[in-house]
């Protein structure tokens, strides 16, 4: 006699998306990113990224092992192999200054050796920030991610949390870094520097990428658009979702920045200045392509993403408009993830199969002839 398993409908599966799939396609979509932050900020980003993704695999891989036991078995069907570890690694090394100095560290090699406790020089290797790299890679990983079950049951998106835990704990300053024939700031930016200058050369320098940054992913707004635009091709998120986020970003930066903040209502020239300016600096448009589209941490429909959104980009602009601290996008991230689960308890899909219109409620014929309501 032969057993049928059976499932509950719809039976059809996409076998190309898979997770494997969808990171590739992360990665690569961060690859411009990375080239224009190595192109003007130099080789020590490199050095960043392979500390990080190292950090980042190994931390998860030992984490299951740990788990589940040191069997070849194990390290086989081990969820580093799905490559979300290594997005996540490759987002906590974008999100960083190329070279930092810790207050009270400072082991780093100067052009003239190697020097603890203080100083002032050109770094050639910042041993603080490989440190920083590693700090922030097993948070991510052991408390962010696989302490909740991994990738899919964490609550808030790792390389936000990471950052945001590295900004807390430690006092460090950003180092000025030599690119290909550049030298960028990783520190000072406009958003915390004099806000009444926005000229058409600095919209340029932040478009470009060669202005300071907080962070060497934030560096050319150029990089960061066309990895989203190469996200939306493959379909990986939803082409409106960024959209939609830029939108109101724009609004709401019109409103409380430009007009309650700083009153620039009967100054149309300076309003739009102003608005321009807070899109292309910081790390709100990184964010909404790379952080504010994870699968784990927003919600599941597209209203509720969208409501996911437009409240990071209204956390933001009241972070940057009112608050002490001059950029809020990934604070906004992480209590946007705080969100989620409220917003997917009442932003409900639609059941499988509706037609906008149709009645659910029809007649039937039973086996007797009778009148069956379903």
């Amino acid at each position: 006699m032969k057993h049928f398993t059976v499932s509950p409908a719809p039976f059809f599966r996409n076998r190309s998306n898979t997770t494997r799939k969808i990171m590739r396609d992360v990665l690569i979509a961060l690859a411009p990113c990375f080239l224009a932050s190595v192109f003007f900020f130099g080789y020590h980003v490199v050095i960043n990224l392979i500390v990080c993704l190292g950090a980042c695999f190994g931390a998860e891989l030992l984490y299951e092992l740990i788990q589940k036991g040191f069997r070849k078995e194990n390290i086989k069907n081990a969820s580093c192999f799905d490559l979300s570890c290594l997005v996540t690694g490759a987002l906590i090394a974008l999100t960083l200054p190329s070279k930092i100095v810790v207050t009270g560290w400072n082991l780093n090699f100067y052009a003239d050796g190697f020097r603890a406790g203080g100083g002032a020089g050109n770094v050639l290797f910042s041993f603080d920030t490989v440190i920083v790299c590693v700090l922030g890679s097993i948070f991510a990983i052991c408390l962010v991610k696989m302490l909740f079950g991994g990738i899919g049951r964490n609550f808030m998106n790792p390389a936000a949390a990471a950052r945001m835990f590295l900004l807390l704990c430690f006092a460090f300053t950003a180092v000025n870094t030599v690119g290909l024939g550049f030298t960028a700031s990783s520190g000072a930016t406009w958003l915390a520097g004099d806000k009444s200058t926005a000229e058409t050369s600095m919209f340029l320098q932040m478009l470009l990428g060669n202005r300071g940054t907080a962070s060497v992913g934030e560096t050319s707004m150029i990089a960061i658009l066309a990895g989203g635009v190469y996200l939306c091709a493959r379909k990986v998120i939803d082409f409106r979702i960024p959209l939609i986020g830029l939108g109101s970003f724009m609004l709401f930066t019109l409103v409380f920045d430009g007009i309650i903040a700083r009153n620039l209502f009967f100054l149309p020239g300076e309003l739009a200045g102003n608005v321009w300016a807070n899109l292309l600096a910081g790390g709100f448009v990184f964010g909404l392509v790379f952080m504010a589209t994870d699968y784990s941490t927003t919600p599941n429909t597209t209203r509720g993403h969208a409501i996911f959104v437009c409240g990071y980009a209204l956390i933001t602009v009241l972070i940057r408009s009112f608050g002490g601290y001059p950029e809020g996008a990934f604070f906004a991230i992480l209590l946007m993830n705080i969100f989620t689960p409220l917003i997917d308890r009442y932003v409900i899909p639609k059941p499988f199969g509706y037609i906008k219109g149709r009645s659910i409620r029809r007649s039937a014929k039973g086996k007797k002839g009778a009148e069956v309501n379903v």
